[in-house]
């Protein structure tokens, strides 16, 4: 095994019977709450009011900004700082799903600096890796996800220049996050495929490319991703029940407190540097649908360029049961296997079908290498240029008609 450094600072009270023991945690932070939510579905349901009522009868102030955007926008974190900052609040509550908390982080450290706009600071930008610190967040997430609620990311959009970026500091890791899984009984089903997409793509970027060097970070990813794939399933037949809520969200949890990765040798993100800067051209796509679009090209991608073939050939084996020992049979088998999961459960398309066009394809190859690669190019196992990207995302074309000529599939 690698050596490592790992910290989970984050308190975590799961199941809806520790309402109140993480409502007497808030009382750590302060008095004066701003709570951030999204396009206002924990208001339709009435979670919001009951979170409210459980919070004036406790005492707190409550400052409420309502409007965060799928794919946080810079401007609306901004607007939601400077908000927080004329309230004076002590802590910032983040109350809905991964682009809800994201946007947290970053507006609890605009405060705590006393700046006022978020995108100077993000990767690739002039003020980078310069933030002191923030205010306490504390979490609860309304989708099985991101695993926001114990990261210390923030993933930001700008439409003004197309492109999205994190900023990331061990102080933006959340103080508290509260995981109850009745919040996640009313998720509509396009939205529970996506968050299961992106719970997967957590543990398979370092799978894939962090080497053999940990067998039981290995077994670990391999428990995550199997719990993710026989669970969503079962979440779609039966989208009321909490157990089977519960189970996905604490796999979300689980594929990114840093458990995933321990002993294994550092690997990039590759996926998502990809995803990233095909969602900052288009911030309507879900982060988890269009790692989903890359699946399958990118591991076809990689096995056609032999790479890490011993890797996807053990997924195969772990996961799908694939009973080769030929390291190509079996990445085969694994690949073809995890398409028909996807197009199965509604996640099987081309970059075209979720709205990114071909002519666009240069440019956001472009923006990955500037900003994830420093100008020069990602890393996959070896070089990856951006012609090399282009080829992924040209490959996902195939899986558009591929989808299309089966009217019995799932339609998205």
């Amino acid at each position: 095994m690698n050596s490592f450094d790992l910290h989970i600072p984050t308190h975590i009270y799961f199941g809806k019977e520790k309402r109140e023991s993480f409502l007497e945690h808030l009382e750590k932070f302060g008095k004066r709450v701003l709570i951030v939510t999204g396009g206002g579905s924990v208001k339709r349901l009435g979670y919001y009011d009951d979170l409210s009522q459980l919070l004036n009868s406790r005492g707190f102030v409550l400052t409420h900004f309502e409007g965060i955007e799928p794919n946080p926008h810079s401007r609306t974190i901004n607007r939601a700082a400077e908000l927080g900052s004329r309230k004076e609040v002590d802590f910032v509550l983040a109350f809905g799903g991964g682009s809800v908390m994201d946007a947290s982080k970053a507006i609890a450290g605009l405060i705590h600096d006393e700046e006022t706009d978020i995108w100077p600071f993000v990767l690739g930008e002039p003020r980078y890796k310069t933030m002191k610190g923030a205010l306490p967040v504390a979490t609860i997430p309304t989708t099985a996800a991101t695993a926001s609620e114990v990261t210390a990311h923030a993933v930001i959009s700008n439409p003004d220049v197309k492109g999205k970026a994190p900023v990331s500091y061990p102080f933006m890791k959340p103080s508290a996050s509260w995981l109850n899984p009745e919040f996640h009984t009313s998720l509509p089903l396009h939205t529970t495929r996506d968050g299961a997409s992106d719970i997967i793509s957590h543990v398979i970027e370092n799978y894939l490319l962090g080497g053999n060097d940990s067998p039981l970070a290995d077994r670990y990813s391999e428990a995550v991703m199997e719990t993710v794939l026989t669970t969503l399933p079962m979440i779609e037949k039966n989208p009321e029940d909490e157990a089977l809520r519960g189970r996905l969200l604490w796999a979300s949890t689980m594929a990114l407190n840093g458990m995933q990765v321990a002993g294994r040798k550092p690997a990039p993100f590759t996926l998502h540097n990809l995803e990233h800067s095909l969602s900052g051209y288009r911030p309507e796509l879900a982060h988890g649908r269009g790692l989903a679009t890359l699946y399958p090209a990118y591991l076809r991608w990689l096995l056609e360029n032999d790479r890490v073939k011993d890797r996807i050939a053990l997924m195969g084996r772990r996961l799908f049961n694939i009973e080769s020992t030929d390291d190509y049979e079996a990445s085969m088998g694994a690949i073809t296997a995890f398409e028909n999961w996807l197009r199965i459960n509604g996640l099987f398309q081309s970059l075209s079908d979720v709205g990114i066009p071909a002519d666009a394809f240069e440019e956001i190859a472009n923006y990955a290498i500037t900003t994830y690669g420093g100008g020069r190019e990602l890393s996959a196992a070896g070089p990856l240029n951006k012609g090399q990207i282009i080829e992924i995302f040209q490959k996902t074309e195939l899986q558009g008609k591929e989808a299309q000529t089966d009217a019995s599939l799932p339609q998205i």
